[in-house]
């Protein structure tokens, strides 16, 4: 269990002894009925322990860090299973025989509204009887060598 949970747990039961004044049971556990100044004390502790649970992810690392961070959770990523182009599995060149690999990845991404493509794998899917399209000349591939991508990550 991180640092960051177990202080938003103390802090969520500070602020429910501080707010319904104790006296509550669940199965093992029994919070006693206490008193109206230290119900004020564990309710703003409680409150205090639950902010710094919550803020605590930027407080440890510095301003470049947290700069990354942000920008991490700004970037739309998706990862496509087995993507398709027309109906068909996308192949792993824009065109006949060329540019295959990212090049072609980063096409299709662009097709479906992401910048490029970060991470890739393929497959032979012509052994298996599937045909793919070239996301370039939009040719298909219907012979045993064919290859598709297994996966596509694509970023914004």
């Amino acid at each position: 269990m991180s640092f960051e949970t177990m202080t938003f747990i103390l802090g969520a039961l500070l602020l429910g002894a501080g707010l319904f004044g104790g006296g509550l049971e669940i199965k093992e556990l029994k919070l006693p009925t206490i008193g109206g100044g230290a119900r004020y004390t564990c309710a703003a502790l409680g409150a205090a322990f639950l902010v710094l649970a919550l803020s605590m992810d930027l407080r440890w690392i510095g301003p470049a860090q947290a700069q990354e961070k942000h920008e991490a959770a700004a970037t739309s990523v998706q990862t496509f299973d087995a993507p398709m182009l027309d109906g068909m599995r996308l192949d792993v060149c824009v065109v006949w025989a060329a540019r295959c690999g990212e090049e072609a990845a980063s096409a299709w991404c662009q097709t479906q509204g992401f910048s490029r493509a970060t991470v890739y794998t393929t497959e032979n899917v012509g052994s298996q009887g599937v045909v793919t399209r070239l996301v370039g000349s939009r040719q298909v591939c219907a012979g045993t060598f064919c290859s598709g991508f297994a996966r596509v990550t694509c970023v914004k």
